[in-house]
């Protein structure tokens, strides 16, 4: 899964060390750029967009995190996802993950050795799934 040229990768994160369990509500992006398996950098990046749900369109905000936030990024890995964005990242190229890890540098070194699992059903439909509200941590899976 790894790929083989630098590229960064983002992890939806409520403090940047616990996953954020829905990407839209992530408080905060640690993007790493990784170069030949190794990650040679680091930034937390401030998610004060959020998406949100009382918008006509309740993916527009996500949109724009990911066009103004993450511009960059080639892989995002989450715990839960909006179908929407998840589409979304795929047509902008990006591969998107979404894991039942709880841990921001468990799922990082999982990906860089290839062994991040995912969890497709955790990608839920944008209309009938959690609220997207800012997050403030939970596990993957929730009742939702």
């Amino acid at each position: 899964m790894p790929l083989e040229s630098e590229h960064k990768v983002a992890v939806a994160t409520v403090d940047g060390d616990v996953i954020a369990s829905h990407f839209g509500s992530a408080p905060f992006f640690l993007v790493c750029t990784v170069r030949k398996g190794k990650i040679t950098g680091r930034e937390l990046r401030e998610n004060r967009k959020g998406c949100s749900r009382s918008r006509e369109d309740g993916d527009t905000d996500c949109w724009d995190i990911i066009e103004d936030l993450l511009p960059d990024v080639r892989v995002m890995i989450t715990s839960g996802m909006g179908e929407k964005a998840y589409v979304g990242f795929l047509r902008r190229d990006v591969l998107p993950v979404v894991t039942m890890l709880s841990g921001v540098e468990e799922a990082v070194d999982a990906y860089l050795k290839d062994g991040l699992k995912e969890y497709p059903q955790l990608v839920h439909d944008s209309r009938h799934g959690r609220e997207c509200t800012r997050d403030s941590g939970g596990t993957a899976g929730e009742a939702e």
